[in-house]
């Protein structure tokens, strides 16, 4: 792709000319340039806030956070019952499949499959943290859209990308925080 092709392209938004001006380093504004049209449509194309993790190296100012949390807590849907936690067995099946949350790439803890150290070890989470309310909510809602939280981290927002419903979520939720669920019953793969 001719850099005179792509460069309207990548200067048709303030979004592009923002992230070009304000966020690139001049080699990685030659990357952009050179990288062709799809590349630079994935810039064009990202959502408000996905654009603003990009601009700021998913280290968004502080000024900027309140905003930030506030609008991807909005996002955030409950299932139709109010129940934060569903039936644990339908949880485990989600959590255990890569096909679907695959869960345990990235969290320790799974008493199916040796889990990743990609995200904080999970191992017993129901058994340390107890059901209260407030512990339910916290973990439908991380996981649901984990950007509430933690904002621009790399873990799935199952709910806010429409991966999982809300149902599904539940039955996460009660995954890991039953304590009848295998989760915290049985060892988890690789425990010690």
């Amino acid at each position: 792709m001719k850099v005179k092709k792509l460069l309207p392209i990548l200067l048709a938004t303030p979004l592009v000319v923002a992230l070009a001006q304000s966020y690139f380093a001049p080699s990685e504004l030659e990357l952009i340039k050179t990288g062709g049209k799809a590349y630079a449509e994935v810039f064009l194309n990202q959502r408000q806030d996905q654009a603003l993790c990009s601009l700021y190296h998913n280290r968004l100012p502080a000024d900027l956070l309140p905003k930030f949390l506030e609008e991807q807590r909005a996002l955030i849907k409950y299932p139709a019952d109010g129940k934060l936690m569903g039936d644990w067995r339908k949880g485990g099946a989600i959590f255990n499949n890569l096909q679907k949350a695959n869960c345990f790439s990235c969290h320790f803890g799974s008493p199916v499959h040796l889990g990743g150290d990609v995200g904080p070890s999970l191992e017993k989470y129901g058994l340390k943290r107890g059901q209260s309310e407030a512990v339910q909510r916290y973990t439908y809602e991380v996981v649901y859209n984990a950007w509430a939280y933690f904002p621009c981290t790399v873990m799935y927002r199952f709910g806010a990308q429409g991966l999982l419903t809300p149902e599904e979520i539940a039955d996460v939720v009660a995954y890991l925080l039953d304590p009848e669920s295998e989760f915290n019953t049985k060892p988890a793969v690789g425990s010690k």
